[in-house]
């Protein structure tokens, strides 16, 4: 990423590194807090927000979904608890179903 001044100069990272340090001061971040942690936040934030991952990979720029799910992947809700019952849940609805069908 590159990022420019005002004149559409590539910002030096001495003057750059000045400023974001104030803005991290400022804004009351952790000393340390480096530019790219913008960027985990945001994704972190698509993820929490429930954002499909193919969404999150496009928003961030990444050429596949496996190097969002490297990335990000520990990130993701653990869905385990949701597809145990799956399977039964999609059983017990077809079988009301029919059930429905020949009370009819």
């Amino acid at each position: 990423m590159l990022i420019t001044n005002r004149s559409g100069r590539p910002v030096q990272r001495s003057p750059f590194g000045r400023c974001w340090r104030a803005a991290i001061a400022g804004a009351g971040l952790p000393r340390g807090t480096r530019f790219h942690d913008l960027r985990h936040f945001y994704a972190s934030s698509l993820i929490r927000a429930n954002l499909n991952p193919k969404v999150i990979q496009t928003r961030l720029g990444h050429a596949t979904i496996a190097a969002t799910m490297d990335t990000y992947g520990h990130l993701f809700p653990d869905d385990e608890d949701l597809g145990r019952g799956a399977v039964e849940a999609m059983i017990a609805a077809t079988l009301a179903e029919q059930q429905h069908h020949v009370a009819a």
